[in-house]
């Protein structure tokens, strides 16, 4: 880790001999000042953002489709990881559907970070108080069963990041010690909760996830934390009531200047730069949100009137939008009928093209609402394929070591 020092903090060198990043307490001193282009940036963020919190009132039980937001946000942040799966292998590993995709870990960790996030929003619920006691309880739920990430606990010695098999010396980034870690997190506990700033909200936010990934106080799943500690921000500080943001989006087409810009902060104490992509952000993937709740709405209002004449079945399409891949069975538990009510429905459904049954088969059937997943993620099957090809390549190399 080459030395550093600038507002964001500096480098010492540890008893061990290597040299670690020790942060400097928010807010930065001096505080960030908006120039002109952070001044559009914020405006364009807050604007794009309010439309999105207004869109979101427009819609019917949003509810409903806040799973769907919160189902693409653990995707997208878990591909940042390089954790690879598609928004349908989640769905019916989910709806306990009868296909068989093998053991697919990548599933069951996006599947966890949709736990953790739904965890978060119910604690937000009753206390608006985001603190370390929430942070271990999320990453508890995000890595359960993964005994070598220390599920649940802050680290209990030095991490960093580099190259695999490189050491603390050799490395990219060093976070604090422990001990130093524990302070750190103080302070951005303080900075979050407590802190009195005339600073706004969506600056606030942007400060306090690089802060997080600086101080990196978990063994692993550091990012995938404080990704989903930028929603929970967002939510906490009342810009949308409902986690229809996933900003995950923005970074991870822009993977590498996200990480760049993080280490800028760090290195430069180049918040302002940071903040200004962290805006961008904001806006863009506002602009993409609302969108996509426009089509929402017309999608909602055109598959109600399909249904409107039928005499049986209602019940059946609110569960669509929240399991839009399930089988008979899953809506036998889910609306307490008979199988033979829950086939007759899904198969009415069919016929009237509200869903489409994907397994080709007699027994078992599964069925998928086409429109709905669609609309909720564009372009998916491109994305499926990149997936496909990079899982056969994984595997060659595997193969072929």
């Amino acid at each position: 880790m080459i030395p550093m020092q600038s507002t964001a903090g500096k480098t010492r060198q540890v008893p061990e001999g290597y040299l670690a990043f020790f942060p400097s307490p928010l807010p930065p001193h001096p505080e960030i000042a908006l120039d002109e282009e952070g001044i559009l940036a914020l405006t364009n963020a807050e604007f794009h953002l309010g439309k999105l919190a207004q869109m979101a009132k427009s819609i019917p039980n949003p509810d409903l489709f806040a799973g769907m937001y919160v189902r693409r946000e653990a995707i997208l942040s878990s591909e940042i990881e390089n954790i690879l799966c598609t928004l349908d292998e989640v769905l019916e590993y989910e709806a306990e559907a009868d296909i068989n995709h093998g053991q697919n870990k990548s599933v069951e960790k996006v599947v966890k970070y949709v736990r953790a996030f739904n965890a978060g929003l119910e604690r937000l619920g009753q206390t608006s108080r985001i603190d370390s006691t929430l942070l271990k309880d999320l990453h508890g739920i995000l890595l359960q069963g993964e005994d070598e990430g220390n599920p649940g606990i802050f680290r209990p010695k030095q991490n960093w990041i580099g190259r695999v098999g490189s050491s603390a010396a050799e490395a990219d980034f060093v976070p604090p010690p422990e001990q130093e870690m524990v302070q750190a997190l103080g302070n951005l506990e303080y900075f979050i909760n407590e802190h009195q700033s005339p600073m706004v909200p969506l600056v606030r936010c942007a400060l306090a996830h690089a802060q997080f990934e600086t101080i990196h106080p978990f063994t692993d799943g550091n990012g995938r934390i404080g990704r989903l500690f930028i929603a929970l921000l967002l939510c906490q500080m009342k810009k949308l009531e409902q986690p229809l943001l996933y900003i995950s989006l923005y970074l991870l087409q822009n993977r590498r200047e996200y990480y760049d810009r993080l280490t800028e902060v760090r290195a430069k104490g180049d918040w302002l730069g940071w903040v200004k992509f962290f805006l961008l952000g904001i806006e863009l993937t506002a602009k993409e949100a609302t969108a996509v709740s426009e089509r929402l709405v017309v999608l909602q209002s055109g598959t109600n009137k399909l249904i409107e004449g039928q005499r049986s079945g209602h019940e059946l399409l609110p569960l669509l939008y929240e399991y839009p891949i399930i089988d008979a069975r899953g809506v036998k538990r889910h609306l307490d009928v008979t199988l033979d009510t829950a086939i007759a429905w899904l198969q009415k459904f069919e016929e009237l093209g509200i869903v489409r049954e994907i397994t080709g088969q007699k027994r078992g059937r599964v069925y998928r609402f086409d429109r709905y997943i669609d609309t909720l993620d564009d372009g998916w099957s491109a994305r499926k394929a990149a997936i496909e090809r990079n899982r056969k390549g994984t595997a060659a190399e595997a193969a072929n070591p």
